[in-house]
């Protein structure tokens, strides 16, 4: 900070930061040097940003000016951030905080002069956020003083990240609950100097889509918590086009939860808006939220708002969002563990509500279900479907500053932190309200079922010892689907590259990757990493029943028949008898993006049938799936972020 200043800025986090990432800037001083407004915005960095005694910061920090730009560096950033309760907040011992969303991206403008200017706030180009405080410094001035604190990016495309993809790259699929896994691992695995190039790819087109692609050899793998259980019936396609489980092992790789959490929040007592804390509902309380959703919850509200004020000063739901109660349309774990739990401990409320509003459904006891969109009886009008995480976060975001009550979702634990959202503490079998914590997830893992093809499954009745840490019941494993048959290509070649990645692979994520988990997710015991190893020694291990077709060399055509270059299919095909017939095109190439377009255009009409559900909401992420769909790198974005204060515009 240039010149006398008696206060400290402090700016958290600054490095790895994505599209949208939420930054919090702390001011502390003391009485007799009050600091009375600070603005921030992203800047050029190198700049030499100068002080001010006028009644504005100095000009070389002008929003349109040559180092600032005048619409935000991407739609998920903040243009400037303005905080003008600092006189006495930033005295307090903990200071006083605001937050700003960051972007990554390229902006272009004219500055107040004319003049044509540009700026990239990306991995490659660092920027600075300036922050401009206005205090009486030691010499008694009142002025504006600017903080300049360097900004780093993250690369969100992991391939890219990793200087291209590795030779004989692997294919995956997961939900998008696994992304920031993947993106984490895969840069931190390439990072480290045991990896050149990305070793895999991956399309978050849901778990049950996931699980149905491992299943048609149309991925290499797929990351799943309940795998090929008969009870849940993911990877065996659909009554047109059934399906053949795939030979194939589970290997644990991180614990996660199910949790019912809210986002958006309340004003504090300086009027800014902040997260709900310390949320507690019971068991019968869930069950009646998401068995008849926001209208029919009304005889619980007085209970609910004895045990937690600050819902009651805002009301249980937003007022003004798309999203009161929601949760995705896919086939998912994480509906099959929450309906699995009421349905279990809660059996005689978990019953459509019986009033006229459900029509024939009224009154008709709900089951287990994995997708929300396909459930007999329907919830429609009772849950609001969104088809990913970017739709959710987005809702959270569109609050403004003084739009308060609470956003609720079904979701997993990773990614109710990744969108900053309270994680609801429930209610466990014997009676405790408990919250996903490492204690509470580890506690949980000792009474879980073991089933017969090796994965561990959540016990609902679980409970603590006495003395004990009450566990979270609602704790799984997370696991990836690997096959035991070679990896091979479309002409039932050997890939052997793709066969030794698919070991580095997860013999990284098992050991090393444990350290570097996001979060949300936790580490795997040691007892689960020994298993996993022996999981992994099994890869390939079982013959394959197709027969090789030699590789003929081209003679003609576009082909280069002088230099015997071989042919072989352009794109993956299917071998439904459980056996990998995957070729894996080179990362980029003409011939990936069409193979992934035409699998995306596949999927599409199944995908309407499962996740429209009467629920226009759902529909909204259509285009979003198909961009993942069509993409082998899938960049994250969009930290939550609670809108606190005055902001520039968003573009």
């Amino acid at each position: 900070m240039n010149g006398p200043t008696p206060w400290t800025v402090t700016v958290s986090p600054t490095t790895e930061l994505s599209d949208g990432a939420r930054i919090r800037v702390t001011l502390q001083t003391d009485s007799a040097h009050p600091i009375s407004i600070a603005k921030a915005q992203v800047c050029r960095a190198g700049v030499n940003y100068g002080t001010s005694t006028s009644f504005v910061p100095n000009d070389d920090f002008a929003i349109g000016g040559p180092n600032c730009p005048s619409i935000p560096i991407s739609t998920s950033a903040d243009l400037s951030v303005t905080d003008g309760n600092t006189y006495t907040n930033a005295t307090r011992p903990i200071g006083e905080s605001f937050t700003m969303l960051v972007g990554v991206g390229t902006v272009g403008w004219n500055d107040t002069a004319g003049g044509p200017q540009l700026l990239t706030c990306d991995a490659q180009n660092p920027c600075d956020l300036v922050v401009q405080v206005r205090g009486i410094g030691t010499d008694g001035l009142l002025r504006w003083t600017p903080y300049v604190q360097k900004l780093e990016y993250r690369i969100d495309d992991p391939i890219a990240g990793c200087g291209g993809a590795a030779p004989g790259i692997i294919s995956s699929a997961s939900s998008d609950r696994i992304s920031r896994f993947w993106v984490d691992l895969t840069l931190a695995q390439c990072h480290n100097g045991t990896q050149t190039g990305a070793v895999s790819s991956s399309s978050f087109t849901g778990e049950g889509s996931a699980v149905d692609m491992f299943s048609s050899g149309d991925v290499d793998m797929a990351y799943s918590a309940v795998g090929y259980d008969e009870t849940v019936g993911l990877g065996r396609g659909n009554q047109a086009e059934p399906l053949t489980p795939r030979a194939s092992v589970n290997i644990p790789v991180a614990l996660n939860a199910t949790v019912l959490a809210v986002g958006n929040g309340l004003p504090d007592s300086n009027g800014y808006k902040v997260p709900y804390s310390n949320v507690k509902l019971t068991l019968d309380e869930v069950t009646a939220l998401i068995t008849g959703g926001p209208d029919q919850i009304g005889t619980f509200l007085p209970a609910i708002y004895a045990r937690n004020p600050q819902l009651q000063s805002t009301g249980m739901f937003s007022s003004s969002s798309s999203i009161r109660v929601g949760a995705v349309p896919d086939a998912e774990s994480t509906t099959w563990f929450m309906t699995g739990i009421l349905d279990t401990l809660r059996s005689s409320k978990w019953k459509v509500p019986d009033n006229n509003s459900f029509g024939q459904d009224a009154g008709k006891d709900r089951g287990t279900y994995s997708s929300f969109a396909l459930a007999d009886p329907s919830f429609q009008g009772v849950l609001n479907l969104f088809s990913g995480t970017s739709i959710l976060d987005k809702a959270i975001k569109l609050q403004g500053t003084n739009e308060y009550g609470g956003i609720w979702a079904v979701t997993d634990l990773a990614t109710a932190r990744f969108l900053g959202m309270t994680v609801v503490q429930i209610q466990n079998a014997s009676g405790a309200f408990v919250e996903p914590t490492q204690a509470s997830m580890s506690a949980a893992l000792t009474s879980m079922t073991a089933t017969a093809d090796g994965r561990l499954l959540p016990n609902y009745s679980a409970a603590a010892a006495s003395g004990g840490v009450e566990p979270y019941p609602l704790t799984f494993v997370e696991y990836a689907l690997a096959p035991l048959k070679p990896l091979v290509d479309a002409r039932c070649n050997a890939r052997p590259a793709a066969q030794q990645n698919l070991t580095n692979w997860l013999t990284y994520v098992v050991h090393g990757g444990q350290q570097v988990l996001p979060d949300g997710l936790e580490p795997i015991t040691p007892s689960m990493v020994s298993a996993a190893t022996t999981a992994i020694a099994r890869l390939g291990s079982t013959a394959n029943t197709c027969v090789p077709v030699p590789v003929v060399p081209n003679t003609g055509g576009s082909g280069s028949a002088s230099s015997g270059t071989a042919v072989s299919p352009p794109a993956a095909i299917s071998s439904r008898g459980g056996v990998s017939a995957t070729r894996v095109a080179p990362v980029g190439s003409s011939v990936a993006v069409d193979a992934q377009l035409a699998s995306a255009q596949a999927e599409m009409p199944e995908f309407v049938r499962r996740s429209a559900g009467g629920n226009a909401l759902a529909l909204v992420g259509l285009v979003a799936v198909l961009a993942l769909l069509t993409i082998s790198a899938m960049a994250t974005s969009g930290r939550f972020s609670l809108t606190q204060f005055r902001r520039g515009g968003r573009a």
